[in-house]
């Protein structure tokens, strides 16, 4: 019996929240019953290409899609969506934007055009308006992180919540990691603030800076622990070089092992102006982080009882206020994982691709 030869596409691929779901799933997917090739725009992070080499999964670099020629991304992948004769194409995005790929894969026969949104607004709001009639009539199969997102780029057409798959044990909160990982810093005895995610727009670094600022403006014992990195980052650290507590911000970067980062934290903050799903607070929350977080984040998203939502219209101060609070609580954070394996189980890794290789599977014989 002949491989199902899958095609995943991606207008590029750092270290960021849809390459993790592509390649959380690739690393799970049987590899005796699927023939896997992810096309991707650059830059792509050379940890994915390693990983890729090693298990694998071919991985070919197109021209980048976004701020290059974006008619050399599409020659590429024109030329070359066709080598394998794949059986289905999975394209990854947050909007109508991917209608493209998507006509590409039917000009070239591909009957399988599976959409996966994770997102619920993009930057290209006009031309995701004008694609977006045409985009539901040449998907076959719709998939979403959340019910808010496939809302955003199916309507009322069918689809299907894939829940962002994980491996969630490598999330429970670790005193000992958190004690090393302080120590480590020079966080002891400091109230840690929190956020994971790309420098970018949408991540919103610049409210979460003057957030930080009244925070710190009422206990000066503080500190704001950044980890990530992206196309705003020169922007931000510009911000950061005349913030008044400059001093107390650390610009980590990025990291394989962000469960210790998690583990040194005391409150996660995520001012994000626009989240299909928001994968970072799934993750804070197994590590039992009180979280705050902008109100745009989807309900699905909130499993403990430990995360607050509250809008990017409300004062600064309240943000604080919620903040100070949160950081007084005492919590078993140990305790929380065990409480709520219910639901952080919904996104195991395992499962959630087992249900993919079921969909496949049968979408494919039909």
């Amino acid at each position: 019996m002949r491989k199902l030869r899958i095609a995943y596409i991606a207008k590029e691929m750092p270290v960021n929240g849809i390459s993790t779901v592509i390649l959380n799933f690739c690393r799970n997917l049987n590899k005796d019953k699927y023939d896997i090739t992810i096309f991707s725009g650059a830059p792509i992070a050379e940890q994915y290409k390693i990983e890729c080499q090693e298990l694998g999964i071919r991985l070919e670099e197109m021209p980048p899609k976004r701020g290059g020629n974006p008619l050399k991304y599409y020659n590429y992948l024109f030329k070359n969506i066709t080598a394998k004769n794949f059986d289905i194409v999975h394209v990854h995005g947050n909007s109508a934007t991917i209608t493209i790929e998507m006509i590409m894969a039917l000009i070239r026969g591909i009957k399988v055009r599976i959409a996966h949104c994770h997102n619920t607004t993009c930057d290209n709001i006009k031309i995701h308006e004008l694609l977006k009639k045409i985009f539901r009539k040449i998907y076959t199969h719709g998939f979403a992180c959340s019910q808010e997102a496939g809302k955003w780029l199916f309507g009322d057409n069918q689809f299907e919540v894939l829940a962002n798959g994980f491996n969630i044990t490598k999330f429970k909160f670790d005193s000992n990691m958190r004690e090393k990982t302080r120590k480590k810093l020079k966080l002891e005895k400091k109230l840690v603030l929190g956020h994971v995610g790309m420098f970018n727009k949408q991540k919103n670094h610049e409210f979460l800076l003057k957030v930080f600022k009244e925070v710190s403006d009422y206990n000066k014992n503080t500190k704001l622990l950044l980890v990530g990195n992206g196309p705003d980052f020169k922007k931000i650290k510009e911000l950061i070089d005349v913030h008044p507590y400059k001093e107390n911000i650390i610009c980590y970067g990025e990291s394989e092992n962000v469960e210790e980062l998690y583990a040194a934290m005391d409150v996660f903050v995520f001012p994000s102006k626009h989240e299909g799903l928001g994968i970072v607070l799934l993750e804070a929350q197994m590590n039992g982080l009180t979280c705050v977080t902008s109100s745009v984040v989807p309900d699905e998203v909130k499993i403990t009882t430990n995360i607050k939502k509250i809008s990017l219209e409300s004062s600064i101060s309240l943000w604080k206020d919620k903040i100070l609070e949160f950081s007084n609580k005492k919590i078993d954070r140990e305790k929380i994982f065990l409480e709520n394996i219910n639901e952080f189980q919904k996104y195991d890794i395992v499962e959630n691709t087992k249900y993919l290789e079921s969909v496949y599977d049968k979408i494919v014989k039909k």
